[in-house]
C-alpha cells in the first residue's frame, strides 16, 4: 500500500512539474530605483517569491487561466495586473508609495499617546507603577505630563491654566463620569481605576479629536487590554491594604477578577497627619473583565468596576472652630463595547458605559446624599475612503440623573434639588494625507442638551507637516463647549454652555524608544464662564455665564533612554499665564490653583545583575495666588514655591514563569513643607485683620511598602 501512495505521489508530483510556468520580471519605484524584499505572488496560491537586490523575482506556479497577479510592499501601494496563464513574458512592475505608512506624517499637536502604533508609547501601564511620585495613580503619572498642574493637594489632573471639572477621563471611547473617588476639602482625591487594566494612556492636553466632547481643556483617554494570552493569578501585599486578583485566558476569549481593601490606619498610625482622622480612609473594590473575539476584525470588551469608601476627620472651618466631615462615597461604573469590520474599508465601535455614584457626607449640622447616574450610548464608523482620505463620523447620547437631599439638624424642612439632561451629539472628523509629509484633519461636533434648551456647533481643524525624516510641526484649533457643573444647574437650568477656543502648535523630533524632544505653544479663550455672587458657594446666588478669562503658555517634553545604558528618564517644564472671571470673583485675576512654572524629572536605572529599578521623581512649582480679605487687593498674595522629591526602588523576582515585585517608595523626602493657600476665618484680631489658615497636606511624607506577587 505505502509503495502504491509513493508511486501516485511521484506521478502527481511529475505531471505538476510538467505544467509548472515560470512568472519573473523586475520591481521598481516611481523613480526607476529597484526595489529589494518585494512580495510577488499570484492571488489566492500558494506560489510567489521576493525580488532581490536589482529587484528582479523569478517564481513557478502550476495555475493557468486567468489570474491576477500581486505585488506587496511595506510603504508602497500594493499593486496588481490581471495576466493569462501560461505567460512567459517578463513582467514590470512600479510600486507608488503610499501616504498611510508606518514613517507618514500623524498628527500631534495637544496629544501625548501611549497607544498609538505609528509612535512609540509615553506612558505604558509599567511608568505609571514605577513613577516615584505617582503611588501606582494613573491621574499621578498624568501630573509629570507637560500642561498640568504639578502640586498635589488636589489630586485631579488641572490642565493648561482649566479647573478640575474641565478634563473629562474616556475608557475606550466611552465615557467615565466619576474616574475619582469623592472630593473632601484638605484631602486629595486619587483615580479610580488600576494602570493595570489599560494597555496604553493617550493623555490630550487640548485641540482633541471632534469625536470627544464635554471638556474645555483636556481628555484622558484609557485603552482597555487585549484579550489574556495566558492564566495568572496575582495577590499583593501592602501597607494600605492587600488586593487579589486572576485571569484566565482561551482561545478566542478570556477573563479576569480582581479585588482590593483599603485601609489607612496603620500609615496615620505611624506618620504624622496634620488632620484629625476619626476614620482613616477605608474601602473595597472589586472588578471584572471579559473579552471575546467573535471573528478576525472583531472584539467585544465588557468590564464593571465597583468600590465602596468611608473616611471622617476633624478640621478647622472658617469660624475658628473644629468641623467634623465624614464620607461614605460608593460607584460601579460598567463598559461595553462591540467592534468589528462591514468590509476591508469599514469598521465600527458600539458602545455603552455607565456610572453609578452615591455619596452621604455629614458637615456639622448638614447632611447631604447625592445619588447619580451617568450613562453614555455611542456608535461611530470608520471608513477608508482611499489610501489618502480616512473618514470618522458618529453619534452618542449622555443622560444625566443627579439626585441631592439635603438636612440641617436644626431645619426640620428637607430640600430636595435634582439635575435631568441628554446631551445628544453627531460628530464627523477626516484625515487627508495630501503626502507622507503633509496631513490635515477637520472635524467638526454639535451637541444639544434637553436641559440647557440649547444647541451648539463645534468646528475643528488639525494639521501636520514632516520637517525631516523624525521630526514634524503639528497644529490645532477647535472650539470647545461643556454644560454647566451639576452644582449650579441644581439651582438655575436658565444657563448656557461654557465655551473655549484652543490654538495650539508644537513641534516633536526624535523617538521615543531612544530620544524625544517636543515643544509646544498654545493659548485658549474662554467664553461664558458661570459666574455667582454671595460668600458662600454653597448657596450661590444669581448664577449666570457672565464670567471669561484666558490661558496662554508654553510645555517642553524630553524623554531620553538612549545616552545611559539602562537609564530611562523625562523632563517637563510648563509655563502658564492665565486671568478668569468666574464663580465669585470681583475681578479677572489668576485663580488660586495655578502656579506658573511647573517642572518634573522623573528617572528609572535598571541594574540588571540584582534585577532592580531604582527611581527617582524631583517636581516643583511656583508660587500660587491667595486671597486675604484684611488687604484691599484680590488674589494678590503668594504662597511659596512647592517642592517634592520621592524615591522608590522595585525589586523584580520570578516564581515560576511569572514575575513578581517587591516594591517601596517614599514621597517627599526633602520633608518640604509645602502650603498650597490659605484659607480666611470669620474672625478677626484687634487690628481687623483675619486669621489665616494654611492649606497644606495631609501627610508632609508618605512611606508605601508593597509585595505584588504573580503566579
Amino acid at each position: 500500500m505505502k509503495t502504491q501512495i509513493l508511486f501516485l505521489l511521484i506521478i502527481t508530483l511529475s505531471f505538476q512539474g510538467y505544467s509548472q510556468t515560470t512568472i519573473s520580471g523586475v520591481v521598481n519605484d516611481v523613480h526607476g530605483n529597484p526595489l529589494a524584499g518585494v512580495n510577488v505572488y499570484v492571488e489566492g496560491s500558494y506560489d510567489g517569491g521576493s525580488s532581490g537586490e536589482k529587484g528582479d523575482f523569478s517564481f513557478s506556479t502550476s495555475e493557468t487561466g486567468g489570474k491576477k497577479l500581486m505585488a506587496s510592499f511595506i510603504g508602497y501601494k500594493t499593486w496588481e495586473k490581471a495576466i493569462q496563464l501560461p505567460s512567459h513574458d517578463t513582467i514590470y512592475i512600479t510600486l507608488k508609495e503610499s501616504v498611510n505608512t508606518l514613517d507618514a506624517v500623524t498628527i500631534t499637536a495637544g496629544s501625548f499617546a501611549a497607544a498609538d502604533r505609528k509612535r512609540a508609547a509615553i506612558l505604558k501601564p509599567l511608568d505609571i507603577y514605577t513613577t516615584a511620585s505617582a503611588n501606582g495613580d494613573v491621574m499621578g503619572a498624568m501630573r509629570t505630563m507637560p500642561g498640568t498642574q504639578a502640586a498635589t493637594d488636589d489630586g485631579r489632573l488641572m490642565v493648561r491654566g482649566g479647573d478640575a471639572y474641565e478634563s473629562k477621563t474616556f475608557i475606550d471611547g466611552l465615557s467615565a463620569a466619576k474616574p475619582y473617588y469623592s472630593k473632601t476639602p484638605d484631602v486629595p482625591t486619587r483615580g479610580r481605576f488600576s494602570p493595570s487594566l489599560f494597555s496604553g494612556v493617550m493623555f490630550n492636553s487640548g485641540g482633541y479629536s471632534a469625536e470627544y466632547g464635554q471638556a474645555l481643556s483636556s481628555v484622558l483617554i484609557l485603552n482597555s487590554n487585549d484579550i489574556a494570552t495566558s492564566d495568572v493569578t496575582g495577590a499583593s501585599l501592602m501597607t494600605i491594604g492587600a488586593e487579589a486578583s486572576t485571569a484566565r485566558a482561551f482561545p478566542n476569549s478570556s477573563f479576569s477578577l480582581s479585588g482590593g481593601y483599603t485601609n489607612m490606619a496603620l500609615v496615620h498610625a505611624l506618620l504624622k497627619s496634620n488632620l484629625d482622622w476619626t476614620k482613616p480612609v477605608e474601602s473595597v473594590n472589586a472588578s471584572g473583565t471579559f473579552k471575546y473575539k467573535p471573528s478576525a476584525r472583531g472584539m467585544i470588551k465588557a468590564f464593571v468596576n465597583t468600590d465602596w469608601g468611608w473616611l471622617a476627620y476633624k478640621a478647622p472651618d472658617a469660624s475658628g472652630q473644629t468641623a467634623s466631615l465624614t464620607n461614605k462615597d460608593g460607584s460601579v461604573y460598567s463598559n461595553i463595547t462591540y467592534n468589528d469590520c462591514l468590509s476591508d474599508k469599514s469598521c465600527f465601535r458600539l458602545g455603552s458605559a455607565t456610572t453609578y455614584e452615591t455619596q452621604q457626607t455629614i458637615y456639622n449640622q448638614y447632611h447631604i446624599n447625592n445619588n447619580e447616574i451617568s450613562s453614555e450610548l455611542k456608535f461611530a464608523m470608520v471608513t477608508n475612503v482611499s489610501d489618502a482620505i480616512k473618514l470618522t463620523y458618529g453619534a452618542s447620547d449622555v443622560y444625566l440623573n443627579y439626585q441631592q437631599q439635603i438636612e440641617i439638624d436644626t431645619i426640620a424642612d428637607t430640600y430636595q434639588l435634582s439635575v435631568i439632561n441628554h446631551t445628544a451629539a453627531v460628530f464627523a472628523e477626516g484625515e487627508i494625507k495630501f503626502s507622507k509629509s503633509f496631513a490635515i484633519r477637520p472635524g467638526c461636533r454639535a451637541e444639544y442638551s434637553s436641559l440647557l434648551m440649547r444647541a451648539n456647533i463645534a468646528p475643528r481643524m488639525a494639521l501636520a507637516l514632516s520637517t525631516g525624516k523624525k521630526s514634524q510641526l503639528s497644529a490645532a484649533w477647535g472650539v470647545y463647549y461643556q454644560n454647566p457643573e451639576t452644582d449650579y444647574l441644581k439651582f438655575n437650568s436658565n444657563l448656557n454652555f461654557e465655551k473655549a477656543i484652543h490654538y495650539i502648535i508644537s513641534f516633536q523630533t526624535g523617538e521615543i524608544s531612544d530620544r524625544l524632544f517636543r515643544t509646544e505653544l498654545y493659548y485658549k479663550n474662554y467664553n461664558k464662564l458661570i459666574t455667582w455672587e454671595g460668600n458662600n458657594e454653597y448657596q450661590p446666588m444669581n448664577i449666570s455665564n457672565g464670567g471669561s478669562g484666558y490661558a496662554t503658555g508654553a510645555d517642553i517634553f524630553w524623554r531620553d533612554k538612549k545616552t545611559i545604558k539602562n537609564l530611562d528618564y523625562w523632563v517637563t517644564y510648563s509655563f502658564v499665564d492665565t486671568k478668569r472671571l468666574y464663580k465669585n470673583y470681583p475681578t479677572k485675576v489668576t485663580p488660586d490653583f495655578i502656579s506658573k512654572h511647573n517642572a518634573s524629572i522623573v528617572a528609572k536605572y535598571w541594574v540588571n545583575p540584582i534585577t532592580t529599578q531604582f527611581g527617582a521623581s524631583f517636581t516643583t512649582a511656583s508660587s500660587r495666588p491667595y486671597d486675604d480679605p484684611s488687604t484691599p487687593g484680590f488674589m494678590d498674595k503668594h504662597t511659596r514655591w512647592y517642592t517634592d522629591l520621592s524615591l522608590n526602588i522595585s525589586k523584580i523576582f520570578f516564581l515560576g514563569d511569572q514575575y513578581s515585585v517587591l516594591y517601596f517608595s517614599v514621597s517627599n523626602v526633602l520633608g518640604s513643607d509645602n502650603v498650597f493657600g490659605y484659607k480666611p476665618s470669620t474672625h478677626t484680631d484687634a487690628q481687623g485683620n483675619y486669621e489665616l489658615v494654611p492649606v497644606k497636606q495631609d501627610m508632609k511624607r508618605f512611606v508605601f511598602l508593597g509585595l505584588f506577587l504573580n503566579f
